[in-house]
């Protein structure tokens, strides 16, 4: 494959992060491929392995066209390498999950709701959820089934942001976020924002277990999708001190 200047530069640089942005089928796949594989090359005698590079994709099916690249273009370049199956290359919620049930114990022994069973789980404990106790903006009480995904959308942006809580006095999905996370906990389960948050809080709580992680991972790439129609990028390289 030819590759154009931005590609060549993208793929040999050696400073600090890089952003690519690059519509659909113009070869943001191979680049990122290429790039990895130069990365373990360059890397060998230093001690880089594949579990030392960490590459999250927007969805589990671009990460196995991603993986399977990468796999194929080392393999060309530095034949059978060892260790390529302990590279992740996944969603970042699988690889926060992956952290929270090898790292903290008691997560073993929560279930994870995905996006339809939250919906469900939410509805059938709608009070105890906060989604009935809460209110929009005429004070209107919330009702189960119509308005459960916009009161979904709403704590997880409440959770994943970082709130003035100032400008939230009085709000009532608030105090249903706070009822929705203590049934979350009561019941053992992690939603995805929860996964992502108890991950975030796990790191930063934790000495010995950020110091784990930092001395694994020296790579960080992330092919992240953005919804503006065609645009879509891919971040990395960011190395954690």
């Amino acid at each position: 494959m030819k590759f154009t200047k931005s590609q060549q530069e993208a793929i040999g640089h050696d400073g600090g992060c890089i952003q690519l942005i690059a519509c659909a089928g113009s070869g943001k796949t191979e680049v990122v491929s290429r790039r990895v594989t130069r990365l373990l090359k360059d890397g060998w005698d230093e001690g880089l392995r594949p579990a030392n590079i960490v590459a999250f994709t927007f969805t589990e099916r671009a990460a196995a066209e991603l993986k399977d690249r990468i796999v194929s273009r080392v393999r060309e370049t530095m034949g059978n390498v060892t260790g390529m199956a302990e590279m992740y290359v996944g969603t970042i919620h699988g690889f926060c999950l992956d952290l929270l049930q090898t790292e903290v114990p008691e997560f073993l022994k929560y279930g994870v709701l995905n996006e339809v069973q939250q919906v469900l789980f939410v509805n059938r404990s709608s009070k105890q959820s906060g989604l009935t106790t809460s209110k929009d903006l005429k004070g209107q009480p919330l009702r189960r089934y119509v308005e459960t995904p916009r009161y979904i959308e709403a704590v997880n942006i409440l959770r994943e942001a970082r709130l003035i809580e100032k400008e939230l006095a009085g709000c009532s999905v608030v105090d249903g976020l706070k009822a929705y996370q203590g049934l979350l906990a009561e019941k053992r389960y992690l939603d995805y924002s929860g996964i992502l948050l108890e991950a975030v809080r796990s790191i930063a709580e934790n000495e010995a277990f950020r110091k784990r992680l930092a001395e694994r991972i020296r790579y960080v790439i992330v092919d992240e999708y953005q919804d503006v129609n065609w645009r879509s990028s891919s971040r990395g390289v960011a190395r954690i001190a």
